[in-house]
């Protein structure tokens, strides 16, 4: 059975930017790496570097193009990673995570049904009132897809997609999303993508309690136009192409992020001369 990963990307080209440095974080951290893809509605220099690249038809640029690896991711096994990740270890411990998986798993912790923490309440779950059992909650980022998910799953999946406003989320009740509300980490004590090291605290936990190790950072799309994920981003590539960090080359990388976050107001015309100046013309070793 041939076994993958896959990654997104849709729209602007920084999206596909970003899962190209994923895929340079998972080789940097493996020595065994498995083949790769990316869905995607266009192909570019970014695409270039993946095992596999499916075009999506008729995309639509939002996290609901997900749903689209269910028929077609290339591989009969497929994990599916954010494109705002990094890896910090080795990504081919997951399929340890997901040895006894159904056709569709995902990381995360199951609920009982009166449980606060859900994100809706049974009387919110609409038709399937009485199919619920439990409730779970999940790491949007990382989903396990097998081809013998069964049709029932995909068209329950696409019901919820297209009657979203019918249901009483907790959580998400403006704009559709599938992101876990996880809780916040209080403190990064320590994270350098070039040794895998990340140790950190959580709200919950007594200040200076820690945590040590992950597979990777699923920073989101607002974190990486951050200094912290241009940092670790320097690191990287630094690394990858055996070359000293290069502060100047952060703050170049920190500016063409800052970029991103301007607002829409801005002069377009002006906007996109700056983009194209800052915009990197070389690619990086793998």
């Amino acid at each position: 059975m041939r076994r993958g990963f896959v990654t997104i990307a849709t729209g602007k080209l920084e999206y596909y930017e970003l899962a190209y440095h994923l895929l340079v974080s998972y080789k940097y951290h493996t020595s065994n790496p498995l083949p790769f893809a990316i869905l995607c509605e266009k192909e570019n220099r970014f695409t270039d570097a993946f095992d596999d690249v499916v075009l999506i038809d008729a995309p639509r640029r939002a996290f609901t193009d997900k749903l689209r690896i269910l028929d077609l991711s290339p591989y009969e096994e497929t994990i599916f990673i954010d494109a705002d990740s990094l890896a910090y270890s080795d990504l081919n411990g997951l399929w340890d995570l997901f040895r006894d998986a159904p056709p569709f798993g995902l990381i995360g912790e199951t609920l009982p049904l009166d449980s606060e923490r859900a994100w809706l309440s049974l009387d919110h779950t609409g038709v399937f009132r009485d199919a619920v059992e439990k409730f779970i909650i999940c790491q949007g980022g990382i989903y396990y897809v097998r081809k013998d998910c069964p049709e029932d799953f995909k068209a329950t999946a696409q019901y919820i997609l297209e009657h979203y406003y019918d249901f009483d989320f907790r959580v998400f009740r403006v704009i559709p999303c599938d992101e876990t509300i996880l809780p916040k980490v209080r403190k990064v004590h320590q994270m350098d993508i070039r040794k895998g090291e990340l140790e950190y605290e959580y709200i919950w936990q007594e200040p200076g309690g820690r945590n040590e190790g992950r597979f990777l950072v699923h920073w989101g799309t607002r974190e990486t136009r951050s200094w912290v994920y241009a940092k670790e981003l320097e690191r990287l590539i630094s690394a990858v192409k055996h070359q000293g960090f290069n502060p100047f080359r952060l703050l170049f990388r920190y500016v063409r992020s800052f970029l991103r976050t301007l607002p829409s107001r801005f002069p377009y015309n002006f906007k996109s001369y700056i983009f194209k100046i800052l915009h990197p013309q070389y690619r990086y070793e793998n």
